[in-house]
């Protein structure tokens, strides 16, 4: 029960909620180890959200993780929020941004939730999200419905039952320093018209499909990468144009390494290419 508490080191709340009630913007909220059987639903402005570390302090909101709407954080439409430290589970969205901007979701962990496990989408711009490990959802990290100008760097989003990294119309991005690998789908992926988006650094291995896809996405940058290990090492696709694939290796891929479907005015250059079973 939270009728006891004050909010002080003392005598603290004993739900995220209860003490979501009293913040105003600016303030701190700090989350001891624990497991909160509850959904987060942050409606203020400017309020950081840090638990102990994201194994000791979890968020497992009641409910069964098929259930489409069951979040485990939520805000809509805020500025400024902070999201560290924090482990995520058990939810449909662990991590769920609707039209929130420049915010950070640092140190965290969103795993085994039914569909997403960090979410961004509908205008969610100029966010950060960086060191999480997002893992065993469906999709590990997606931003979606114009979710521009964010950077998304040094994730770990293996083993999702479909993707590690997707993109979709979403552009001006920076995917940057990033794991994405045992996706049974796709480890990192561009699609829908997400353009001018820079995808460095990354691996995206041994993922039943493709490392790096892009599709309908034109103006992109994807250099300095390894894709080995999946079915296909990198793939343009559905009117993909304009695109600059450079300096990657790509290896061992047990079918093509670099594949140009139906696209067009790409470059490829300078890229290493190596025991790939066809088109190296």
């Amino acid at each position: 029960s939270d009728t006891g508490g004050d909010g002080s080191t003392s005598k603290p709340y004993r739900s995220v909620a209860k003490a979501l009630q009293k913040v105003k913007s600016g303030d701190t909220v700090f989350v001891d180890a624990g497991l909160y059987s509850e959904t987060v639903v942050i409606d203020t402005d400017f309020i950081a959200l840090i638990g102990k570390d994201s194994n000791a302090t979890v968020i497992d909101p009641p409910g069964l993780n098929a259930t489409a709407g069951l979040y485990g954080i939520y805000a809509d439409t805020q500025t400024g929020l902070t999201i560290k430290n924090l482990g995520v589970t058990g939810a449909y969205d662990g991590i769920h941004f609707h039209n929130v901007d420049q915010s950070t979701i640092t140190g965290d962990s969103a795993s085994s939730n039914g569909a997403y496990g960090i979410h961004l989408r509908v205008g969610s711009d100029t966010n950060t999200i960086t060191g999480n490990t997002a893992s065993s959802n469906l999709y590990g990290i997606f931003l979606e419905s114009s979710s521009n100008d964010n950077i998304v760097s040094n994730n770990t989003s293996n083993s999702n039952t479909n993707s590690g990294i997707i993109l979709s119309s979403s552009s001006r991005n920076a995917v940057n320093n990033n794991t994405a690998s045992l996706n049974a789908s796709y480890g990192i992926v561009l699609s829908s018209g997400s353009d001018s988006t820079t995808v460095s650094g990354n691996t995206a291995g041994s993922n039943t499909n493709y490392g790096i896809v892009l599709e309908t996405s034109n103006n992109n940058t994807v250099a300095n990468n390894t894709t080995s290990s999946n079915t296909y090492g990198i793939l343009l696709d559905l009117g993909a144009s304009k695109n600059t694939v450079s300096n990657n290796t790509v290896a061992s891929n047990s079918n093509y390494g670099v594949w140009l479907k139906s696209s067009s005015a790409n470059t490829v250059v300078q890229n290493e290419l190596n025991s790939n079973t066809k088109y190296q």
